[in-house]
Order: C-alpha cells, then sequence, then structure tokens
C-alpha cells in the first residue's frame, strides 16, 4: 500500500467521487464524542495562524484508506473508502455548514472555495440519470437519502442533520465574537483548504482490504464484530458477483437502523442489541463456546467451514433475527409470554440460543404443543433452581449441549430437552426434586434468602395459577408494567412485636417467627399504595383493608378465606403460625404443578395451549 500525507485541497479539491461501501456501518459520529473534538481542533489552528500571523504546524486529523475501483457512469475518478468514511463524511457536513454560514453573510469568495470541496463539476456526468454524482463523498446505503436532503438545504432530523446544525452554530457564535467576522471566515476557509492534514492510504493491486477494515478503527468509535462481520459478508457476496445492492435492501438494511445498534447489557458485558443477536446465533449455529472478544473470528472460522451461499447464510440471519424479535416482544400472556417474562426479570438470557433452535423450527418438524411442553421443562429447571439459590454458573454449557441434542432429533426436540435436563447431575446443573423443591418453599425464608424479583414472580405465577376462566382479570399485572406494579407484603408483619401476641401455648413464645414471616405462606402481593398503609396493624384491620382493597386469588382464595387443603375452622378469625403451614404447603403444591418433572410434562397429553398461565 502507498501512504501520503496530504491537505485537503488534495482530498477534495479535485474531481472525484469517495463511496462508501454498503457493507459499512452507517454515519455514527456525534457531538459529545467527535463533533466537538473536530471543531476544538479547527478552531484551535485558526487562532493560532490569526494570532502568530504565519504560516503554522498543520493538524492531523487521522487517516483514511481508500482502494480504487472502476466507475464506469461517468468520468470521474473514483474511490471506494476502506476505513475512515466517519471522518470524511463528518469533513462534508462541517464544509456544508461554513458555507451556509458564509452564504448567509454574502462571503462569496469564500461560498466559491467550500463549494469547490464540496460539488463535482457537472460536466464530468449526467447529472440527469446521476444527480448523486455532483457529491465527493457518497456514504452507505443507510445514510443516503438524509444526506441528499441535508446537503440539499432541507434540513431533516437525523445524525446527519444534527452535525451540519451543531457546526453552523458553533461556527455562527465564534464568528459573531469578532468585530471582523468576514476576516474570520476567510481564515477559517484558507485553514481548512491548507492546515489540516490526512494521512492517505491508498491500496494497490494485492493489498486485501478485509485485513486492513479488521485492523483500523474510527477515531474514539471502535468497530463492532457486527461491523466487520457485515463488511465479512458483503464482500465475499462481492467477490462471488452477487447482487449486493439486492442483498443489502433484501436483507440486511434493518440492522443498520438504531433498534439493532442500541447497547443492551449480559452478564458485565455491554454490547449492541445486533452483536448479542449475533452471539446467540452463532451459539446456536455451532454449539461452540467463545468469549464476546471473539465473536467476529469465529463467525469467519464458521463461515469458511460452511461454505454456505452468500444470499443463504444473509436469508438464515434475517429469518433468526425476526424470530428473535418475536421472542423478545412476545405478549407477556400464556406459557411462553410468562417464561419469557421471567427470563427477562431474572435476567438470565443463556437460554436464547435453544430458544432461537426450537421457534426456528416449522411447525411440521415441531408443532406448537411440543415446544410449548420444552419451554415448560425449560422454565420448571430455572425457577426451580433460581427458588433453591443455586449457582447459574454452568447455563452457558447446558443449554449448549441442549442445542446440540435437540439438533439431532429436532421432530422431538421437547422429549430430548426433558430428558437431557432429568439426567443432569451436580450441584451446578440438576434440576431439583419435588422433594427439594416443596422444602423450599414450605420452609425457607425465601423473602431475605432470594432476590425480590424471584419472589415476585414466584407470587405472580401463583396468582395467574389461581386463576380461571371465570375470573375477571385474565392475567396478573407484572413487574414490567411498573404503573400496576405489585410489591410483596407480609401477612404477619416482619415487626410482629407491635401487634401480634405469640399463641399461647408457644413454648418459644414467637421465637420462631422471625424466619416464618419471611416464608412463602405469609406472603402475598398489594399494590404499592397499599403496602405502606397495611404496615403492621394488627390481623383484624389488615384483613378488613385486604379484603375492601384486593382483587387477587392469591389473597381472596388462600389468605381470607381458606385454601382447599387446609383443615382448620374459623379459618379467618385469626392469622398464625397454623395458617402460615397450611397455606405455605398449599401455595408449595400449586408451584409443583406448575413446574413440574421430567415423569409429569412427559406423561402430559400434548395439548394446544389454552390456558392462562
Amino acid at each position: 500500500m502507498r501512504a501520503d500525507t496530504v491537505d485537503l485541497r488534495r482530498i477534495f479539491g479535485r474531481d472525484i467521487r469517495y463511496t462508501v461501501p454498503l457493507f459499512q456501518r452507517p454515519y455514527v459520529w456525534s457531538r459529545d464524542d467527535n463533533w466537538a473534538a473536530l471543531w476544538e481542533d479547527i478552531r484551535r489552528t485558526v487562532e493560532r495562524a490569526a494570532r502568530t500571523g504565519d504560516t503554522v504546524a498543520p493538524h492531523f486529523l487521522g487517516a483514511v484508506v481508500f482502494d480504487e475501483t472502476p466507475y464506469l457512469s461517468s468520468s470521474l475518478e473514483t474511490r471506494q473508502v476502506i476505513d475512515g468514511q466517519q471522518r470524511l463524511t463528518t469533513l462534508q457536513l462541517f464544509l456544508f455548514a461554513a458555507r451556509l454560514s458564509a452564504t448567509a453573510r454574502d462571503h462569496e469568495r469564500s461560498v466559491r472555495l467550500l463549494s469547490k470541496f464540496l460539488e463535482n463539476d457537472e460536466d464530468l456526468f449526467d447529472s440527469g440519470h446521476h444527480p448523486d454524482h455532483r457529491y465527493k463523498v457518497w456514504p452507505t446505503n443507510a445514510d443516503r437519502d438524509e444526506f441528499r436532503s441535508v446537503m440539499l438545504g432541507e434540513g431533516g432530523d437525523g445524525r446527519l442533520a444534527g452535525a451540519v446544525a451543531y457546526f453552523q452554530q458553533e461556527i455562527d457564535a465564534w464568528l459573531a465574537e469578532c468585530p471582523e467576522p468576514h476576516e474570520r471566515l476567510g481564515m477559517l476557509v484558507q485553514t481548512m483548504r491548507e492546515q489540516l492534514r490526512l494521512v492517505i492510504i491508498d491500496l494497490e493491486e494485492h493489498d486485501d482490504a478485509q485485513v486492513v477494515f479488521e485492523t483500523l478503527n474510527s477515531r474514539g468509535t471502535p468497530l463492532e464484530h457486527a461491523d466487520l462481520i457485515k463488511n465479512l459478508l458483503f464482500r465475499n457476496a462481492e467477490h462471488s458477483g452477487a447482487d449486493v445492492d439486492r442483498l443489502y435492501k433484501t436483507y440486511w438494511a434493518p440492522f443498520d437502523q438504531d433498534e439493532w445498534r442500541t447497547e443492551q447489557t449480559t452478564g458485565r458485558i455491554t454490547r449492541s442489541r445486533l452483536d448479542v443477536f449475533l452471539t446467540y446465533w452463532l451459539t446456536m449455529r455451532t454449539g461452540r463456546e467463545f468469549t464476546a472478544s471473539s465473536l467476529f473470528k469465529e463467525f469467519e472460522s464458521w463461515l469458511n467451514s460452511a461454505s454456505a451461499p452468500s444470499e443463504d447464510v444473509f436469508a438464515e440471519l434475517a429469518r433468526y433475527a425476526e424470530i428473535y424479535e418475536r421472542i423478545d416482544q412476545h405478549p407477556l400472556h400464556g406459557i411462553e409470554g410468562r417464561f419469557l417474562y421471567r427470563m427477562k426479570v431474572m435476567q438470565t438470557s443463556t437460554p436464547m440460543p435453544l430458544l432461537l433452535f426450537l421457534y426456528g423450527l416449522d411447525d411440521a418438524v415441531l408443532p406448537a404443543e411440543r415446544r410449548h411442553r420444552a419451554i415448560r421443562a425449560i422454565d420448571s429447571y430455572l425457577v426451580r433452581r433460581a427458588i433453591l439459590n443455586l449457582s447459574s454458573r454452568d447455563y452457558n454449557n447446558v443449554f449448549r449441549d441442549l442445542v446440540t441434542a435437540a439438533s439431532r432429533q429436532p421432530e422431538h426436540a421437547d422429549e430430548v430437552i426433558i430428558k437431557a435436563l432429568s439426567a443432569m447431575q451436580g450441584h451446578h446443573r440438576q434440576w431439583p426434586t419435588d422433594m427439594e423443591f416443596r422444602t423450599a418453599l414450605e420452609q425457607d425464608p425465601i423473602y431475605t434468602r432470594l432476590y425480590r424479583h424471584r419472589v415476585r414472580i414466584l407470587l405472580e405465577a401463583l396468582e395467574d395459577e389461581l386463576r380461571t376462566d371465570h375470573t375477571e382479570q385474565l392475567t396478573v399485572p407484572v413487574g414490567e408494567q411498573l404503573g400496576a406494579k405489585l410489591t410483596i407484603e407480609h401477612v404477619m408483619p416482619q415487626s410482629w412485636r407491635d401487634n401480634w401476641p405469640p399463641l399461647d401455648d408457644d413454648p418459644s413464645e414467637g421465637a420462631d417467627r422471625d424466619e416464618l414471616v419471611h416464608t412463602l405462606g405469609n406472603l402475598t402481593l398489594v399494590t404499592a399504595r397499599l403496602n405502606p398503609t397495611l404496615g403492621n396493624m394488627a390481623w383484624d384491620d389488615k384483613r378488613q383493608w385486604l379484603s375492601k382493597h384486593s382483587l387477587l386469588r392469591l389473597t381472596h382464595g388462600t389468605l381470607l378465606n381458606p385454601p382447599p387443603t387446609a383443615e382448620i375452622n374459623g379459618w379467618a378469625s385469626a392469622w398464625n403460625e397454623h395458617r402460615i403451614s397450611a397455606r405455605g404447603a398449599h401455595l408449595a403444591s400449586l408451584a409443583l404443578g406448575i413446574w413440574p418433572l421430567a415423569d409429569q410434562l412427559l406423561a402430559a397429553p400434548e395439548t394446544p395451549e389454552l390456558d392462562s398461565r
């Protein structure tokens, strides 16, 4: 490759087109991270030259990499931008903003000089067929409509328009500070032409543009793995003679939208949503374990070994992205919706490769009823282990192994998953037994031993289970619905000594209550406004408040009234250890049915999802 240091006259002062390939990422520079720093660099350089009155040392803006490419539709020399497109695009936006300021002040010389840096000679191309050839820089597909609109002076509300507005505001304010704004404007234009330098790297015939792209970053904005993967896929497609524009529009364009580029946290790592999806997909596809930092290299290795046609890879990614979207936005009701809600609340994402696999199977291969059964097994496995407070450290391996096992018999994926989970051994993998689960639910002070969100999803699921087709509201408000969020209420309060005397025949005089009040049998859900009102009030008062304001079956069906399995006379007259134990046993039995073990799941008939659990 050839490298040279040049000023902007060499880059923009001639008729040329710098085209950004469609497989590069959209424009991502921003005010705080990039625009303000660029303006500060330019402003300081101009003011330094004004103070000294002499030519100052040039200011370096970084490097750009070009690859020569034929362009037969005009007489314009063309370069493909391999790296540095963010910098080149920003410079064009700055020059355009400067021209707006010069035009507003009728500074014709500056307008003419800046126009030569912004637009090509129309005699060199057919403006009727190729009007966009007037621009020196032509961005990637995702940005072209907005770039055209901005450069035609039509404005907009996107990132490119924001850059122009920012630069023009800063330039205008800076010019207004000076008693001779025209002179200062002339100095700005001269500095832009002569004192700003870039390192230009021109690739030669045998240089590998892909290798160069992978190893270079734009200033302040490191490349994401998704950008490297995109570049790799489109370069392979281009080399194979595929219609890359059609591939982009048909399959990849949605990935360049903001919804896929937003950051989200998995574990302790923050990445773009697209990187997260690609990690799940590649884990499902390969069954291999890899770190977030090695996503691109793992993808490249898979792509080389798969030898799949480019269009097949694009189509598969687009298809699974739609599946991922459906999973992510699934309604909160039903077996699947409640399970996916609980996954989000517990911040458990490791089953996602397995879910992609299950949802990716056609109904003719794995009917919905079988998928529901597999999901109930996964839900049971996760919730039982969460309630027993068991480690999730090995979940990556567990669910990767399940994908591998299920892929061998996709038409029986539910049975394979259930049997594989049932066979898990060891503290980090086992599926807790009914006895272990029941004991934890009835005896453990779960309120103090578990994260609050785990206790809440347990109580929410029990409320769902208690509701029937005859109940008015079929779906209990859940934690994500902040306006209707329910909070955990201790029926016998934690500070029970104020109004709750111990039983007359209690030899320990209530000493065991400090743990008992935190067990499942003593917990219910109430609104955030009712909770502080109830406080430590005595049972007779609390019973009246709950009876008047609560609509929950969890409260009315197992607390204010005796659960079906309780054998205690005068149930509502008191709330004590006996009632807490009886209610806890009943709720534990319900929980065993909500989250069953393998035998019960395999024995259950394959029926469509008709209930609201």
